[in-house]
């Protein structure tokens, strides 16, 4: 097993005192700036990961800041997250700050927050986990949405195979016989089977399995979801229950649904993902797999929390279900 990298190991490489490594590392006054970009050029260089309980201890006197990083705030479901993060942060008695991928190339926003913040999480796109560490450098890095496997790298991943199980084990009861799913694909991305897709497929018979209509979805995903609808609906139109990949996907279906003169929920059920407030206001009101709520910020905060403290160990995974939010639709 490779050593593991010390303070003393950068002083030597460096040809500095331990103290001005020290000093390079935590941002302290008394050291020009050349020799703070050679300390740190060297540190990233031999790999160095500092101790998270050390460096916590030398800035103790300081205001913990959490930096959040979502897709784009054009989708309801990042700014209610994000109001969510921040009642548990503020509980905790952190700071958040808040960055889209919009604003710069992901790696370059993350290794920017990581200078900034005590430690970043979010939603990631980027596959190389060895990539999202290096942008990270120490600070601790919490990946939502994806279980993590490099050492060092936390996660909260959700747990779609339980919660669609549970979700069309109780449509079942409610009278459901043949499903079908709404699809989403980024817009003009590759399509790659998203987790959602494989749980449902996992969760249904064999004929439901194969009535999957992909809708390319920009972040504002109702047009999508109303013309996914529409494709469903004409190749499959034996469908009673219709899940969406998200509330917005959903909502779009809802209003194909209305247009095409097809009750919900006496003709076809229709459930979301996600439990944005917004579906309560929808007519029928739409009923929802909800992954909002305190439940899900939660973990991510104690996440965060124990990453802070030294006391998360190489890495945590954590795996929150998301719960059926019953309306209307369904």
């Amino acid at each position: 097993m490779q050593r593991r990298v010390t303070i003393e190991d950068i002083a030597r490489e460096a040809g500095v005192s331990r103290q001005t490594v020290t000093r390079a590392m935590n941002g302290m006054p008394r050291i020009s700036e050349a020799t703070r970009a050679r300390v740190l050029e060297v540190s990233e260089r031999l790999g160095y990961r500092p101790s998270r309980f050390a460096a916590n201890l030398a800035r103790s006197a300081k205001t913990t800041t959490i930096a959040f990083v979502v897709d784009s705030f054009r989708n309801p479901y990042y700014s209610e997250l994000t109001a969510d993060l921040l009642d548990a942060a503020s509980a905790r008695g952190w700071q958040m700050t808040i960055a889209s991928h919009e604003n710069a190339d992901e790696l370059t926003l993350i290794a920017r927050l990581a200078t900034e913040a005590d430690a970043v999480v979010g939603y990631f796109s980027e596959p190389d986990e060895a990539a999202l560490m290096t942008a990270a450098r120490s600070a601790p890095l919490v990946a939502l949405g994806r279980t993590a496997t490099a050492e060092g790298l936390h996660s909260v991943d959700l747990d779609f195979d339980t919660a669609l199980a549970g979700l069309v084990k109780e449509l079942r009861e409610r009278g459901a016989r043949r499903f079908g799913l709404l699809e989403s694909q980024p817009l003009g991305a590759v399509y790659e089977p998203s987790s959602r897709r494989i749980a449902y497929e996992g969760a249904v018979d064999a004929d439901s399995a194969a009535a999957v209509v992909v809708c390319e979805a920009p972040p504002q995903s109702v047009d999508a979801g109303e013309a996914g609808f529409d494709r469903l609906m004409d190749a499959f139109p034996d469908t009673d229950t219709v899940i969406a990949f998200s509330d917005l996907i959903a909502m779009g279906a809802l209003r194909a649904a209305h247009r095409r003169g097809i009750d919900v929920p006496g003709r076809v059920r229709l459930v979301g993902v996600d439990g944005l407030s917004l579906g309560a206001v929808t007519s029928p009101a739409l009923t929802s797999l909800a992954i909002l709520g305190p439940d899900f910020t939660g973990e991510i905060a104690d996440v965060v929390e124990l990453a802070l403290t030294g006391a998360a160990g190489p890495a945590q995974r954590r795996r929150a279900v998301p719960t059926v939010l019953w309306r209307e639709s369904a």
